[in-house]
């Protein structure tokens, strides 16, 4: 059988036409996701911005160890005696005549005499250029201070990038759950709603029959509305869920897409006692915590610092000329020790300071590791009782299921009433839908336990 070479190409041509404006919507696995969401978020950049100013400063920090060199040059014009005198002894220039020699009489000398050179100078001009270096010898430990501190804030900068990462891990976990979730609701809302036009029709037949009455037809036409309402209200939660998954993506929300396969998630240990002590050595929020301590600490080394001497040499090279030069070089080196006697309780009140400052994030501490230890033990609990509910709802959802079977059947034959079989949907519905939110509280209290403990890395779930 021959075809017509034309018989395709209307076809073809209406699809390249309206193949740019199909929009295909990408799926993302739960990887994917937490990918894109590390990558993406707002709250990486912030915690990458306080990683690099706790490096700058212990760069800084490192920075004050070494010699500080400063280029100095100046231009100064002025016919003040002193100056005036001492820019010509700078320049190598000064003469007896800058004395007044030339007005002394030997033969009748007056002691009286106020030479004028001297004291009325013409105006004169000197132009120094300097080049100073300031080696730091010993400051009473605060540069060693300043470097432990840095590094505890490095530290503590490293954890908390960290513990950004495995919150906004988790919070993809909730989300990518929470459209699976709806995705289920969305299911069981289908299946009630299916059910429910089954009814009208049912009842429809069963009226022509002469089985029941009109009011029956009623209750199952308001059923069906009822149905339909759960129904979209079901699609909505599911647009919702996947606005909250596309806002941590950080995705344009126009942009369509697609969830993966669900995330099975295990926990970390079998054990609570094991759980709860990763509770407080594995936590990254809390490994933050305690460098915070011991940076806190070591700033109250710094303080202390102002209380001990310090030394420090100088070298100091030194051109000066009456004109834009360099004719007269000289130099200096001088080592400097300075012991503050006294500030009148200045250093003494940043002591404290730093003492009460520290003393807070011991206390902060000790608050965090409390705290992580009581939600280790509430999601523990609360997953224990998740999982035995899960077991009594999938029998629920059989049992309904029988039931609803049994009493359709009773309705068909006239001996059930509509009130008994919507009666018997409704536990059905409930079941189901109890089982679909008993699956993500447990998948929850994975996820709570997997934070809690420091291992929510989505590579270890």
């Amino acid at each position: 059988m021959q075809t017509r070479p034309g018989k395709y190409l209307l076809p073809l041509a209406i699809f390249l036409i309206i193949a740019p404006s199909i929009s295909w919507a990408q799926t993302y696995s739960f990887q994917q996701c937490v990918e894109t969401t590390l990558s993406q978020n707002p709250a990486m950049a912030a915690s990458g911005y306080r990683l690099q100013q706790a490096e700058s400063a212990l760069s800084e920090s490192n920075a004050q160890r070494m010699p500080k060199i400063t280029l100095t040059a100046q231009a100064v014009n002025s016919n003040d005696s002193l100056n005036v005198f001492g820019m010509k002894l700078q320049q190598r220039e000064a003469s007896f005549n800058d004395f007044g020699f030339n007005e002394f009489n030997p033969a009748s000398p007056d002691p009286t005499t106020q030479p004028k050179d001297l004291n009325q100078p013409d105006a004169y001009s000197n132009f120094n250029t300097s080049l100073e270096v300031l080696i730091p010898v010993w400051n009473g430990g605060k540069i060693s201070s300043y470097q432990d501190q840095a590094k505890a804030m490095i530290q503590a900068a490293q954890h908390g990038d960290e513990a950004v990462k495995q919150v906004l891990t988790f919070n993809v976990y909730k989300a990518f759950e929470g459209v699976h979730t709806a995705k289920a609701f969305v299911k069981v809302a289908e299946q009630a709603l299916k059910a429910s036009k089954a009814y009208v029709n049912t009842t429809e037949n069963l009226l022509k029959q002469g089985v029941v009455v009109k009011s029956e037809l009623l209750s199952a036409q308001v059923n069906l509305s009822q149905s339909l309402t759960s129904y979209e209200a079901a699609k909505t939660q599911k647009l919702i869920a996947k606005d909250n998954l596309r806002s941590l993506m950080n995705l344009d929300p126009n942009v369509d897409f697609k969830v993966g396969e669900r995330q099975n998630i295990s926990l970390p240990a079998d054990d609570l006692a094991e759980l709860t002590s990763l509770s407080t050595s594995n936590n990254p929020a809390i490994k933050a915590t305690r460098e915070a301590v011991r940076s806190s600490t070591a700033a109250i080394a710094a303080s202390k610092a102002a209380n001990y001497p310090s030394f420090n040499l100088m070298v100091r090279g030194d051109t000066h000329d009456p004109s834009l030069g360099f004719g007269s070089i000289s130099y200096t080196v001088a080592g400097v020790v300075s012991w503050k006697l006294t500030d009148f309780g200045v250093t003494s009140s940043k002591v404290d300071r730093a003492r009460a400052l520290a003393n807070e994030q011991k206390s902060t501490l000790r608050s965090k590791e409390s705290q992580s230890r009581l939600e280790v033990l509430k999601s523990w609990r609360m997953l224990k009782v998740a999982e035995t509910q899960f077991s009594s709802n999938k029998l629920a959802v059989r049992q309904a299921e029988e039931a609803q079977r049994l009493v359709l059947k009773r309705y068909k034959g006239g001996v059930a009433t509509i009130t008994e079989i919507l009666a018997s949907q409704a536990q059905l519905d409930k079941a189901r839908a109890d089982l679909v939110h008993t699956q993500y509280e447990i998948n929850l209290q994975k996820a709570k336990l997997r934070l809690a403990t420091g291992s929510m890395q989505y590579q270890q779930l």
